[in-house]
């Protein structure tokens, strides 16, 4: 029996180095097992935790990202909105200034002209005048037009009075299409170079180190000291070496556009010149934190980057 005890312990046994005698403490065996169960679930529970914590930092870095996706995209839709309202505004504009001429200026010209035939008059002048005084009679009071005579002459003169006052609201209409064209002219909307697009606008892994960021434009490769064109006429506010951009260009347009040119190996315009779509900027190259010869273009409006694709016409 006692031997059947003696199995199921440990015994651990302390022999001093001085005279004193020895002495041994037996441990039961259920002891240690519950001791090594009990360091099995600290193990399992630290690892548990362990991934837990990963996947939760992980998570959370890939929410950061998606929130600086959405940041991005968000103050792209509300350019896009705005830009969107205002062209809807000037067309709507444009549209109810066709709808009034069309709808005021009925004429049927076979009954004008046998109307014509049967009236004699001196002049241009004196038709307007005398046709409007035959036939209308005018209730300043109301400002209304009562019709006394039959005829088409009659509408030939109500037309004419209404032109008068269509004149003014048309050249209105013209201007503010003239300031459509010139807030057109100022959109960059053509590619600044020649080349092959390699990386897109919005996050990417970063080229140079491990990691991602947030790219705020687009990355066209071609040819070593290449053209680079403005991408809209404006004035140039910016030329020189600027950090991890390198050399370059930085265009105000107008209208809250402005565009960049990144990593340039020179310069064909300097700061305060004004330039055209079209016209030759700076040359491609690699200056700046690069990992080869290529450009880097952005487009901003009204102070945020944008998606150059947006701008870009195809070569």
């Amino acid at each position: 029996m006692e031997s059947s005890k003696a199995k199921r312990c440990f015994t651990i046994m302390i022999v001093p180095h001085t005279e004193e005698s020895t002495f041994s403490l037996r441990i039961p065996l259920f002891v240690v097992q519950v001791v090594v169960v009990f360091l099995v679930l600290s193990l399992v529970g630290v690892s548990v935790l362990g991934y837990a914590y990963l996947k939760a930092a992980a998570e959370a870095n890939e929410a950061n990202m998606l929130r600086q996706i959405n940041r991005a995209q968000q103050e792209e839709i509300n350019a896009l909105a705005i830009e969107t309202e205002k062209m809807m505004e000037q067309i709507q504009t444009i549209d109810e200034l066709v709808d009034l001429v069309t709808d005021k200026l009925d004429l049927d010209p076979e009954d004008l002209n046998n109307s014509v035939q049967n009236q004699a008059f001196e002049g241009p002048n004196s038709y307007v005048a005398n046709s409007a005084a035959e036939v209308y009679e005018f209730d300043r009071s109301y400002g209304s037009r009562a019709l006394t005579t039959n005829g088409v002459l009659g509408r030939a003169a109500e037309n004419i009075i209404l032109l008068q006052n269509i004149v003014p609201e048309k050249s209105e209409s013209l201007d503010t299409v003239g300031e459509f064209v010139i807030q057109a002219d100022a959109k960059p909307s053509i590619w600044p170079c020649r080349g092959r697009l390699i990386s897109g606008f919005g996050m990417r892994r970063i080229p140079y180190s491990s990691g991602y960021q947030f790219h705020t434009g687009v990355d066209i490769i071609g040819a070593h000291g290449s053209e680079i064109w403005a991408t809209a006429g404006g004035e140039v506010i910016f030329t020189g070496y600027r950090g991890s951009y390198g050399n370059m260009v930085i265009i105000d347009h107008g209208y809250e556009y402005e565009t960049y040119y990144a990593h340039l190996t020179g310069f064909a315009v300097r700061a305060g010149d004004f330039v055209e779509r079209g016209q030759i900027i700076g040359y491609m190259g690699a200056s700046g934190r690069v990992t080869g010869t290529h450009l880097h273009y952005e487009v901003h409006y009204g102070g945020s980057p944008v998606n150059p694709n947006n701008y870009m016409k195809k070569q």
